[in-house]
């Protein structure tokens, strides 16, 4: 059975969206960018009125997913997650996944390489549980034993972390101030080896500050 497009319009809610009018009947909206190729007196079957309407189900899916990474880099763990609660069907899902891949839109080695760089500067934690968050985050273990592999000295973490805490504790005993940032940086992730050798140096180093500053050097 053959049915003939006698009319193609523009939505008005939607720019991008254009109107199949089959036989003088509205039969379905497709994103003008996969339209082109239509034509007014054109004849087409319901196989072809089908397969238009899965690219027009997979570009919708593909706008959906380009919404959702616009506002942060995603995974494609977290990707997939998105388009499952949509209740996308799981061949679309793979589709647009390819597609997404292929474009860089959503790389996984690029996304777990800024966020080992990005907790290394501004928030220091071990190598330990930064693996544990890229592995939560379904990142492959090859991709992970990579980029972690780059990562500064282990102790120059810990140093790093304390250094920023220890500001809020410079008032504090000794006692107080050794159980605080331990804690700290335990939660961190850093091994108890690690921690007792980073908090002596943060205590003598701000003991010697001190020193200098009372002796007006």
């Amino acid at each position: 059975m053959q049915k003939t497009i006698t009319a193609l319009t523009i939505q008005k809610k939607n720019p991008k969206r254009v109107n199949i009018i089959l036989d003088g009947e509205f039969s379905f909206g497709m994103y003008v960018i996969n339209a082109g190729h239509l034509k007014v007196g054109q004849t087409i079957s319901l196989e072809m009125i089908d397969s238009l309407k899965k690219v027009d189900q997979i570009e919708n899916c593909f706008q959906k997913a380009l919404k959702y990474i616009s506002y942060k880099p995603r995974t494609k763990s977290e990707v997939v997650k998105k388009l499952n609660e949509m209740h996308v069907e799981e061949d679309i899902i793979s589709n647009v996944m390819y597609t997404l891949v292929e474009k860089g839109y959503v790389n996984d080695f690029q996304y777990a390489k800024n966020w080992v760089e990005n907790r290394s500067i501004y928030k220091p934690r071990s190598k330990k549980l930064i693996t544990w968050e890229l592995k939560n985050k379904q990142i492959s273990e090859e991709i992970i034993s990579e980029v972690t592999g780059e990562m500064i000295p282990e102790e120059k973490l810990a140093i790093l972390a304390a250094e920023k805490y220890a500001r809020r504790l410079s008032g504090y005993e000794k006692e107080v101030f050794f159980r605080r940032l331990s804690g700290y940086l335990i939660r961190r992730g850093f091994s108890y080896s690690t921690v007792n050798a980073t908090v002596q140096t943060i205590w003598n180093n701000l003991r010697q500050q001190t020193y200098e500053n009372s002796n007006g050097k």
